[in-house]
């Protein structure tokens, strides 16, 4: 993404709605995986470390990132065991993992073959380990937001799904997010990507700034209740997609 984008996540991570609810989604997903030994968790393309010190309490995590500067701010926030990684050609090791998370980070223009990414995760992972996947979702939600973070490709769950599952992952769990908030996100980044912007991609920003505390606040109960909506059930529309993937015992 633009340099510095990395900044304005590092500002407000712990206070936007978007990531609280995506990272307290993850949580929710991480307590019915604990056990009674702590677990060997990976963030893999872990930004400036928000996630990762959130998953602390779960057990040993370490985080990579390609961006010496988004790993700057992690170490920012605390974190050991953070390394600087490609995924496309990192040696993440073999069965040394528990759960690995990559949260917006398969659609990025630096991975070059999801697929060879997702088989490195697979052999990274324990027998019975899990993969939480979220990325964005329907490409006719492009918009300046896409050039500033430097998206890809969108996914579709049918797009995405056999790819997974072709590194020899079993699905748990494929819903859409934010299908609450679906078509208000999807008329503003429409509006969006009709205003004029920079000529240049780096001059671009983001939608990542902290709204009004009002409406960060209003904003942030929709999700919670979209978040326990989704324990039981999976949306069929939603600018996101959650994955639950887990590499079989044997």
């Amino acid at each position: 993404m633009n340099q510095r984008e990395y900044k304005r996540m590092f500002g407000v991570e712990d206070r936007h709605w978007w990531y609280v609810g995506l990272h307290e989604l993850i949580l929710e997903t991480f307590a019915g995986e604990k056990g009674e030994a702590p677990l060997a968790i990976l963030d893999a393309g872990c930004g400036t470390g928000r996630l990762c010190q959130l998953l602390q309490r779960f057990g040993t995590v370490e985080g990579c990132d390609a961006s010496p500067q988004a790993l700057s701010f992690s170490r920012l926030r605390g974190i050991d065991g953070l390394f600087q990684a490609d995924l496309n050609e990192a040696d993440l090791g073999t069965n040394r993992y528990d759960v690995i998370t990559s949260i917006d980070v398969l659609y990025h223009k630096a991975i070059k073959d999801e697929g060879e990414v997702l088989a490195r995760f697979f052999r990274a992972l324990k027998p019975g380990g899990l993969l939480i996947l979220n990325l964005v979702a329907f490409e006719f939600l492009r918009s300046t937001h896409d050039i500033a973070v430097h998206t890809r490709k969108r996914y579709t769950r049918d797009s995405l799904l056999p790819i997974i599952a072709g590194q020899g992952f079993a699905i748990e769990r494929a819903t859409y997010r934010l299908g609450f908030l679906f078509i208000p996100i999807a008329i503003y980044r429409l509006i969006k990507k009709l205003l004029p912007h920079p000529p240049q991609a780096e001059e671009v920003d983001s939608d990542v700034s902290l709204p009004p505390a009002a409406v960060n606040a209003m904003l942030l109960q929709f999700v919670r209740a979209e978040n326990r909506f989704l324990c039981s059930c999976s949306l069929p529309f939603g600018t996101s997609l959650y994955i639950l993937a887990r590499k079989p015992k044997s």
